[in-house]
């Protein structure tokens, strides 16, 4: 598309040529199609929210759905509980996660139900149960959430994690386009990741709702911008 003077004349105190100097490098310093790339980054950003929605919200419930049923009620999510398990009678969680409980429960507000406070913790708290200090619980029950993940732990903890910092960087509108049809994540261990490892997640937890949200959401879209960004002459 043209770009207006007056867009041009504001850009260095509006977008600023900071922010879009990694598409001014990757063009050879032409600003029209540096703006391009910004756009594709911003679109394929607009069209994982509706995945990385469905994803956060499958995680979430598919793990306190099977610690409510294992550990045979509803709450279980209290710091010292006597858990049903030899291999770890007790629930004990670290400062942060209950930092994350404190907020979900004032958020929630007095009297909430279960289900109101689990959808205000943060997706931060569900990577952490299921980090290594916590594979006895795995082992015992929070593996149950994900009947189809035939993996080790630390594989899906992994995924998670990354999947939490790709959805931490497009809320903080940092760039994610590459030119390699994966997706920056700022994770130090997996700086990228591919879009089907984003279903394959969800799959983990419920192979129909994986085809419901790659039916339903623009996840062919975003599919189709990296591949176009991976076709051109640029490297991102």
């Amino acid at each position: 598309m043209p770009y207006s003077i007056e867009f041009l004349a504001d850009l260095d105190r509006t977008l600023t040529r900071g922010r879009i100097s990694r598409y001014l490098a990757a063009t050879s310093g032409d600003l029209d199609l540096a703006l391009q790339l910004y756009e594709k980054n911003v679109a394929v950003s607009e069209a994982l929210f509706g995945i990385l929605h469905g994803l956060e919200i499958t995680v979430r419930n598919g793990l306190h759905h099977a610690l409510s049923v294992d550990i045979g009620i509803e709450d279980w999510y209290q710091h010292g509980l006597a858990l049903p398990f030899s291999s770890f009678p007790q629930l004990s969680f670290t400062a942060p996660m209950r930092n994350m409980l404190d907020n979900a429960r004032r958020n929630a507000g007095p009297g909430a139900p279960v289900g109101k406070l689990i959808a205000e913790l943060t997706f931060g708290f569900w990577p952490f149960l299921i980090s290594g200090q916590y594979h006895n619980l795995w082992s015992a029950s929070a593996h149950n959430a994900f009947p189809q993940a035939r993996i080790p732990r630390s594989f899906v903890h992994t995924r998670l994690e990354t999947i939490q910092r790709l959805r931490n960087r497009i809320a903080h509108h940092e760039p994610i386009l590459s030119s390699t049809n994966e997706v920056y994540t700022g994770h130090p261990g997996n700086p990228k990741i591919a879009l089907p490892a984003l279903l394959e997640c969800v799959y983990w937890v419920s192979p129909a709702t994986a085809d419901w949200l790659r039916a339903t959401t623009r996840y062919e879209q975003a599919m189709a911008l990296l591949a176009e960004v991976a076709a051109s002459a640029v490297t991102l």
